[in-house]
């Protein structure tokens, strides 16, 4: 025996061995025919921007429940596949072009395509032979993309039921934006990391209000305050000078306002924050912008038009100073947005985008759990499920992006979010929506109705 083991002398012959001799590939019992329950693990697939991470680690556990299983002789599919990752892969690829000094316009749709497949086959071709070097006893012969012809079928019709229900609609909503991306971003690619930054209060006649963004006060449209607020309760109902501006706003009261915050008293931006467009919704406010999709101010803020959010600010609270309307500055330590891929700072903005309707899928999903129909193990865990659930709002699918699935409607440019297509993965994987005598086999409960509850719940666990 050698002293020291040569692990490429030996694994990949290995690896060989069992995929030539099937071992990785359940057999599938007759039709009809009673036996034991199979046991079924999809690996949720690796995303093809480069290479496994150590966050893959995790595929170590799948691995030893699905051998364990085998050793049992229990009919065990473990079905491996690759998530096409649009806004990750459409980064690293513009990044690729930012190198030739071009952009991804200046190359055209065509070609920046072209080079994303690429890229994303390459991809997928390592992060194979990375998962087959580690020895993970998967599947190969069901091997499934998230962008091939089988998912994509599946991404049209998920789209077309669910718009045809009405669950899917089109509508202007705050959503997270990249100014550097370009284009909008789930909540949970919306990164928030502590900053040091200021709160400045600042004078509205005979309010005094505090804010970390100055900047955007040319898009005020209200200042609120909680019915419980006696300062300033006698001035609901009239109106106060907005600064550095010729305008007048109401006083308005929400039980939505946090009356500890601050002076008390909100000013309400509708078009740059969500809490205020929920107020401004409520009391329908006119909505503004102050702050364009390229992270620059808009005409609306006059003289301040073009600057960039950090210009702009300084400008203006040197303004507002002159002016004698900067009550005070405290230094605070806050949370703020960046974007996960780029880490630009992103910005909160009222955007006409495509979403889904949450709630009754949040609904559904709630109903099979407290049923029992789907465990949550441990079952501690249930209380967060349920508490997200609740409290979901509608998600936006729509991404202003060039690599992914199109949303299938005529006239749209737009495509949608990787998740919209992930989250079909537990049934796309088995042919869905082809009925396929594989689905009931490997996955016995997962009826047509369930199908879809699977679905919203792999839909709502990225809104």
């Amino acid at each position: 025996m050698e002293k020291t083991y040569q692990p490429q002398k030996v694994e990949e012959k290995i690896y060989r061995l069992w995929e030539k001799g099937g071992y990785f590939t359940p057999k599938i019992p007759a039709s009809g025919r009673a036996g034991k329950k199979p046991f079924v693990i999809t690996l949720p697939p690796p995303n093809v921007t480069g290479s496994l991470h150590t966050g893959h680690a995790m595929y170590v556990i799948e691995d030893i429940m699905v051998r364990y299983q085998r050793m049992k002789g229990t009919s065990t599919l473990w079905l491996p596949g690759f998530d096409h990752a649009s806004i990750a892969v459409e980064y690293l690829v513009c990044k690729q072009i930012a190198t030739e000094g071009k952009t991804k316009k200046e190359i055209g749709r065509e070609e920046f395509l072209r080079r994303a497949k690429k890229f994303a086959e390459k991809s997928k071709n390592y992060i194979r032979q990375q998962l087959k070097r580690l020895g993970f006893s998967l599947d190969w012969t069901r091997e499934a993309y998230t962008m091939d012809e089988v998912r994509s079928r599946a991404v049209q019709e998920a789209f077309r039921r669910l718009y045809k229900k009405g669950l899917i609609y089109q509508g202007e909503r705050i959503i997270n934006w990249c100014p550097k991306c370009q284009t909008a971003i789930s909540d949970l690619e919306n990164i928030y990391e502590e900053e040091k930054g200021k709160l400045y209060y600042l004078k509205y006649g005979p309010i005094t209000i505090a804010t970390t963004r100055p900047e955007t006060i040319f898009a005020d449209v209200a200042v609120a305050i909680h019915p419980s607020n006696k300062k300033y309760k006698h001035l609901v109902g009239k109106f106060v000078p907005l600064p550095l501006t010729q305008r007048k706003i109401p006083v308005i009261e929400d039980k939505a306002v946090d009356p500890n915050f601050g002076t008390g008293a909100l000013k309400i931006t509708p078009g740059h924050d969500q809490l205020d467009f929920e107020i401004g919704q409520r009391h329908k406010l006119e909505t503004l912008l102050a702050v364009g999709f390229d992270g620059k101010l808009t005409k609306l803020t006059g003289k301040y038009v073009g600057l960039t959010i950090e210009e702009g600010r300084k400008a203006v609270v040197a303004d507002l100073e002159k002016e004698e309307l900067v009550e005070k500055v405290e230094e605070i330590t806050h949370n703020v947005g960046h974007c996960e891929r780029c880490k630009t700072t992103t910005e909160p903005l009222i955007s006409k985008q495509w979403f889904v309707k949450t709630k009754p899928l949040a609904k559904k999903a709630i109903e099979v759990v407290k049923s029992r129909k789907i465990k949550i193990i441990p079952q501690r865990f249930e209380k967060i499920y349920f508490q997200w659930l609740e409290n979901i709002q509608d998600w936006c699918i729509s991404r202003q992006l060039w690599w992914g699935h199109k949303i299938p409607l005529r006239g749209v440019d737009d495509i949608l979010d990787t998740w919209f297509s992930s989250a079909l993965w537990p049934i796309s994987v088995f042919g869905w929506p082809k009925k396929q005598k594989t689905l009931p086999t490997f996955i016995p409960l997962l009826s047509e109705k369930l199908a879809m509850i699977s679905f919203s719940s792999g839909l709502l666990e990225k809104s």
